[in-house]
């Protein structure tokens, strides 16, 4: 009577034997991207030195001696953290206070941008002032000549499939990716986000993207300002290639935006108050 158990019992470790083996190896979500000094990592009661490419978990406490400094790389988000002291932390605080710096970054060059605009315009006014000067360049937020569908906005559209060359989309700003100079071996051509703005206004712009999963996003925490007539190179924020990304959307206007207003572009019915510029990046893969 116990051997059709046993068997059951046999089959069924066989089985989930079988399910571990087939199933896809998950890629670490946050791993030691670069390492300088001798800096170690505690995991629960263990630890060892820290070693480009190792694993961490967010609860890791990395020990950095003076001198020493680690890169974070969030796998899924494909951006770099680096730490901002030495000491101890975890692998959380590391992130969330390189995060919090670089914003900090933003914000300083973004203060720096409003007065050189209100400077320039050779009036006496405050840089919130400068800002909020209208730009009369366009009166829509779709290119005239973009034919897109019914039904959809500029926005959906791009983060969609469009089918025109990327200079089709680039009438007012045009977006790049400038490789960061590595030094050993550190070949994973990371990268800074650089925005062209071709307009005679500063302009405030971010990176857009959609998940079917997780929704709409910003890249950046707080959106960096793109001088006039010039190009701007977001260094604060460091990213490396992603191989599932075919391309990238940047959405900038004359007036600061949050992501909510970001998400009321999506609907095709939508007429913001203020001007919007999209274009996009797509990447030969």
């Amino acid at each position: 009577m116990r051997t059709p158990r046993i068997k059951h019992l046999l089959a069924m470790a066989l089985l989930t034997a079988c399910s571990v083996l087939l199933a896809p190896k998950a890629i670490a979500a946050l791993q030691i991207y670069k390492v300088k000094g001798d800096v170690s990592v505690k995991s629960k009661t263990k630890t060892a030195k820290a070693e480009r490419r190792a694993t961490v978990s967010a609860d890791d406490v990395l020990i950095i001696p003076a001198g020493g400094s680690v890169d974070i790389l969030d796998s899924d988000k494909h951006r770099i953290y680096s730490s901002t002291q030495t000491g101890k932390m975890t692998v959380k605080s590391l992130m969330k206070k390189a995060e919090s710096q670089a914003s900090n970054i933003t914000r300083n060059i973004n203060r720096k941008v409003i007065a050189a605009v209100a400077d320039n315009a050779g009036q006496k006014k405050s840089g919130y002032d400068a800002m909020g000067m209208a730009i009369h360049e366009t009166d829509a937020v779709v290119p005239t000549l973009i034919n897109i569908p019914d039904g959809m906005s500029y926005l959906s559209y791009l983060l969609k499939d469009p089918t025109e060359p990327d200079s089709a989309h680039q009438s007012f700003i045009s977006l790049a990716c400038r490789q960061i100079e590595q030094e050993g071996d550190t070949p994973d051509g990371a990268f800074n986000f650089v925005l062209h703005n071709s307009t005679a206004q500063p302009l405030y712009f971010n990176i857009v993207e959609k998940d079917e999963k997780k929704g709409l996003r910003l890249f950046f925490r707080r959106n960096p300002i793109a001088s006039p007539k010039s190009d701007t190179a977001v260094e604060e924020y460091i990213y490396i290639p992603d191989n599932d990304t075919g391309k990238y959307v940047a959405i900038a206007s004359d007036h600061n935006f949050s992501l909510k207003d970001v998400k009321h572009l999506l609907n095709d019915d939508y007429v913001p108050k203020d001007n919007y510029y999209m274009t996009i990046l797509t990447l030969n893969n």
